[in-house]
């Protein structure tokens, strides 16, 4: 029964003139040992890739076991040629990083073949060629013999029908040609077809029939030897081959993408790893952005909320119109006492410090208050007695610093009586602010006694009214006619209410920024893993053609990058939100603050990340499925 049957068979590339293959014809039976000869050029290897599906014709008839492959679709020529062929180079093609036991079971997990079966197939073939003590060595260490050794092991392990062995003793000494020779006749005992393409003339003698190719045809096909046909030895004598094998059960899915693409990130610790640090940082970044988002929201609620039960502030035109507000508020039911403040810009409020010849100049937030401003609970000077020279009108000008205010001049935390410049007027260090429960923008800034010093015309003044608890609202109703009876409007009155109102719009500013600028560092990761994931397609050309040419389909090719990104992705994700918690935990506890954590974003960037990391496949997925085995597995 012929298995092989080539007819009018022309093969014609399109980067070349001359036809390699011009109406080559061809029967192959079960059993034959044949060998295949000819000078380099002649299409020797081209007519070898045909026969295993490896390429197709451009025109003629190939058909194997009677089925006429030119009418099989991809998929159906991907399992037929699986199911048929063993495949031997002249390069034996090991994954190096994988050991002896893995590399041959790469056509098994191809196809999808259950593992405990391939436990048996792989220690059977192992054991065939003599490697079974070397099992678990990377392949990468082996001699070279020892590597054709694994490619044969790997190439029979799947129990083909037919063996392809393309030069295989091209890069072996004379011990080790010995060897596979041998191997080939115990094979082809067995009852397995064998292929050779071989410029040896002691290869082609141990073969039973001689085909010679030469400018793409043939031109002589002889029968060197007269043998009772391979198939009907006694097989169970040979080393235990089995000469009527079982078809070995496989997954009704494949299955094999995810272990395969654990595995290779595993065996690439350097690439991963540089991929999965972009993730890292990029996730990590997005929730540390969003964790002290709603830490510093629930920071401010926390103070507004504290805020809203007795306070209400009235903005006023001029000093003397807050001086009345604050006397008139004052006698209000409920109001407990009235503070004035008044902010300076930047340009009125320029510190400046002389030591010796050396000006020391700064531009913090400076605030013109008076002594009951300082009196509130919520805010500490040190020394406390330091708020009593703030109602003092004796001519001089006192100032309390806050910390990044005194370490801007150069004046110690402790240090009290130094003389500084405010707006062109002398000021003299009488404090310092130690904390600022309500407002910690005050640690700052330069806090100003508003007796003695000059103010700048038109300057607005902050009237704060400190009211018993729950009576805000009400104040805020009454505040305007108390103040100015004939021009209740020109007093603005603001409530907590206002400001939270004010504050969630700021906070969904702030979060809609936040997302943005993750968005767009995720994408720059995106494309950063998409163009490491490209190179690495390059590098793993031929480990992908080999895949190819033992059992997967494109669609597995790009199934395996695909599933590859989306681990990186999910790691990084992972390991992005674990570092992005413990940041915001150290963040917080640096700030004095309570962390809080977005758990719904946290999700979302799990999500983001495996999203970005699957799409950063895509494209490298792709061009790894349109790696032609036949091109690709051709030897150095």
């Amino acid at each position: 029964m012929n298995v092989l049957e080539a007819t009018d068979v022309h093969r014609v590339y399109a980067t070349t003139d001359a036809p390699a293959l011009r109406g080559v014809s061809l029967k192959i039976q079960r059993g034959e040992f044949v060998a295949i000869v000819g000078p380099s050029g002649a299409g020797k290897s081209t007519f070898l890739n045909l026969l295993g599906l490896l390429d197709t014709p451009s025109s003629g008839e190939l058909r194997i076991n009677g089925v006429e492959t030119s009418g099989l679709t991809e998929g159906e020529r991907d399992r037929l040629r699986s199911q048929t062929f063993g495949f031997v180079f002249q390069d034996s093609f090991v994954l190096p990083e994988e050991s002896v036991a893995r590399n041959v079971a790469l056509p098994l997990r191809m196809r999808g073949i259950l593992q405990d079966q391939q436990v048996d197939l792989v220690s059977s073939a192992i054991d065939q060629f003599g490697l079974i003590r070397k099992s678990s060595q990377l392949a990468g260490t082996l001699s070279g013999g020892e590597r054709q050794r694994v490619a044969f092991a790997r190439a029979v392990a799947g129990k083909p029908v037919i063996l392809l062995a393309d030069e295989p003793t091209g890069n072996l000494d004379s011990e080790n040609t010995r060897l596979v020779l041998g191997h080939l006749e115990m094979l082809n005992a067995s009852g397995v077809t064998v292929i050779v393409v071989t410029h040896s003339d002691e290869v082609a003698r141990v073969a039973e029939r001689v085909v010679r190719v030469e400018d793409g045809q043939v031109v002589s096909d002889q029968s060197v030897a007269s043998q009772t046909p391979a198939t009907v030895v006694d097989c169970g004598q040979l080393a235990g081959l089995d000469p009527a094998p079982k078809t070995p059960r496989t997954r009704s899915l494949r299955g094999w993408h995810l272990p395969e693409a654990l595995t290779s990130l595993l065996l690439a610790p350097v690439r991963s790893f540089a991929i999965l640090v972009a993730f890292v940082v990029a996730i990590s970044g997005l929730v540390v952005a969003a964790n002290l988002t709603a830490t510093a929201a629930d920071q401010v609620s926390e103070t507004l909320s504290a805020a809203a039960l007795d306070e209400v502030v009235v903005r006023l035109p001029n000093a003397g119109a807050s001086l009345q507000a604050a006397e008139r508020a004052t006698e209000l039911q409920g109001v407990l006492f009235a503070s004035r403040s008044a902010a300076l810009s930047e340009s009125e409020a320029t510190l400046r410090r002389y030591v010796g010849d050396v000006t020391m100049e700064s531009a913090v937030a400076t605030r013109i208050v008076d002594d009951r401003f300082l009196a509130t609970p919520e805010v500490s000077v040190w020394p406390e007695h330091a708020t009593a020279l703030f109602s003092a009108s004796d001519g001089s000008r006192a100032a309390i610093l806050g910390p990044e205010a005194a370490t801007s001049l150069g004046i110690a935390p402790d240090a009290i009586g130094d003389e500084i410049e405010i707006a062109g007027q002398p000021v003299t260090v009488v404090g310092h602010l130690t904390g600022a429960e309500r407002d910690p923008t005050l640690l700052t800034s330069v806090l100003v006694s508003q007796a003695d010093f000059v103010q700048p015309a038109n300057l607005s003044w902050d009237l704060t009214v400190r009211t018993q608890p729950g009576l805000p609202a009400r104040i805020a109703e009454a505040l305007p006619l108390a103040i100015d009876p004939a021009h209740p409007e020109s007093a603005q009155v603001r409530t907590v209410a206002d400001i939270r109102t004010l504050t969630k719009g700021v906070n969904a500013d702030l979060a809609l920024t936040v997302l943005l600028v993750s968005v767009i560092l995720l994408m720059l990761v995106c494309l950063t893993s998409s163009i490491s994931m490209f190179l690495t397609v390059i590098s793993r050309t031929r480990e992908i053609a080999l895949r190819r040419a033992v059992g997967a389909t494109r669609r597995d090719i790009r199934a395996l990058f695909l599933t590859e990104g989306t681990l990186i992705g999910l790691a990084g994700s992972l390991a992005g939100v674990a570092l992005g918690v413990g940041a915001t935990v150290a963040i917080s506890v640096a700030l004095g603050w309570s962390p809080s954590f977005d758990m719904v974003g946290a999700a979302l960037a799990i999500l983001a990340g495996v999203a970005a990391g699957s799409l950063s496949a895509v494209i490298p997925s792709r061009r790894a499925a349109r790696i032609e085995p036949a091109l690709a597995l051709k030897a150095v």
